[in-house]
Order: structure tokens, then sequence, then C-alpha cells
């Protein structure tokens, strides 16, 4: 072990260049992977924390964001707490990002309850800038199938994305929106809450005449069977 920290510790200095690099981030996950005691890995966390460029930064990277999840992979949660408060607090920024929202499906996946729980509060805070934007759409899918996310807080997330009338249609309407909507649609209507419904059945005609927005018509047509 210590001769690998000896060969790792060579890297000092460059840590922030072979993260970024498409050849030299191999290098930094095979340190991770070989190290045996976690605090071996503490001069790499060091690099991400003190450096001026910030760890969201690191996290959008197609290379680098590959290390950060590496990190918090093997790392205990004490030792990676301010790598995870960096990316929590970044989270709805993130959820919109190419390459931020594997780290967010990361915490989604494998994080504690709490982080999970204000993982989710950030998402639903800013789920109607999320929904607007196609990987953020992709995002709040994964979160309301996720089996992990308790019914109450897939909820809330529904509603979440039901406040703007104008949005909600929009997704309605589009390819992968109108899955979102479908969501929506079958998590509240049970629970007696037809906010969905009720804004989206003022523009059956609209929906009628798109592609996606019919698939959703066509739900409204069965919903107001099922729950008139």
């Amino acid at each position: 072990e210590e001769q690998r920290c000896l060969l790792a510790h060579e890297l000092c200095g460059h840590l922030h260049e072979t993260m970024h690099c498409p050849h030299g981030n191999h290098v930094v996950q095979k340190i991770i992977s070989t190290m045996q005691r976690p605090e071996s890995l503490q001069f790499i966390i060091d690099a991400l924390t003190q450096q001026d460029s910030s760890i969201v930064e690191v996290a959008k990277h197609k290379y680098a964001s590959r290390i950060v999840k590496h990190l918090l992979k093997v790392c205990p949660a004490a030792q990676v707490s301010e790598v995870m408060e960096n990316l929590l607090a970044a989270a709805s920024t993130l959820a919109c990002h190419m390459f931020g929202r594997f780290l967010v499906q990361h915490v989604l996946d494998s994080g504690t309850r709490e982080q999970q729980y204000r993982l989710l509060r950030t998402i639903e805070q800013n789920a109607l800038r999320i929904s607007q934007t196609c990987i953020g759409r992709s995002v709040l899918e994964i979160l309301l199938t996720h089996t992990a996310i308790e019914d109450q807080d897939k909820a809330w997330m529904a509603r979440a994305c039901a406040q703007d009338s104008e949005v909600l249609l929009r997704l309605a309407l589009g390819k992968l929106g109108h899955t979102i909507v479908l969501l929506m649609l079958e998590i509240l209507e049970p629970r007696r809450d037809q906010r969905v419904s009720v804004s989206l059945a003022q523009h059956l005609d609209t929906l009628r005449a798109s592609e996606f927005g019919r698939i959703v018509a066509q739900r409204l047509d069965v919903v107001g069977a099922e729950y008139p």
C-alpha cells in the first residue's frame, strides 16, 4: 500500500489535468480501485475540494465526473462529505447536464436516506425549470419511477411539475414529456388529486392533434371513467 501511495502521489500537482484527460482519468480510477485504505485517497479529495475550480464543474466533465462517482462509491460518507454537500447544493443544475445527471442518479441509487431526501426536495423545488430541458425530463422520469422513492415523495414531485399549466401542456405534447405526464396521472389520480387532468382537459383538441399528445388524451378519457 505504501508503494502504491508513493506512486500515486507523483500525480500531485497534475491531478486536475489527469482527471480531465481521456486516458489519464483511467489512471486515477485505477488508483482509486487498487488502494486498500480509503484514507490513501485523501489527496485526490483534497485536490477536488481545495482548488479554485468547483467540484460541480468537475462533475460536469465527461471524464472527471467518473472520478467523483468512483470516490463516492469507495470512500466512507464522512470522508467525502464536502464533495457530497457541493453536489447536493447543485443538484438542480447537475440534473440538467449531460454528465452531471449521472452523479444525481448515483446519489439517488446509493446515497443515504437523508441525502436522497435533500436531493428530492431540491429537484422538487426546481421541477418546472428542470422539466423544460431534455436531460432534466429524463431525470424526472427516473425519479417518478424509482423503486427507492416513496409514493408520497413521487406525489410531491408530480405536483411540483404540474404547477404551470403551459409547461404541463408542453410536456404532454413532447416525445419524452408525455411519458412524464402519464406517470403524473398514474401517481396523482388514485389520490383523487385531479390537478393534472383538470388542467389538460382544457386542451383536448390540441392534445388530440399531436402525435404524443393524443396518447395523453386517451389516458385522460380512461382517467375520467375510472375516477369520475
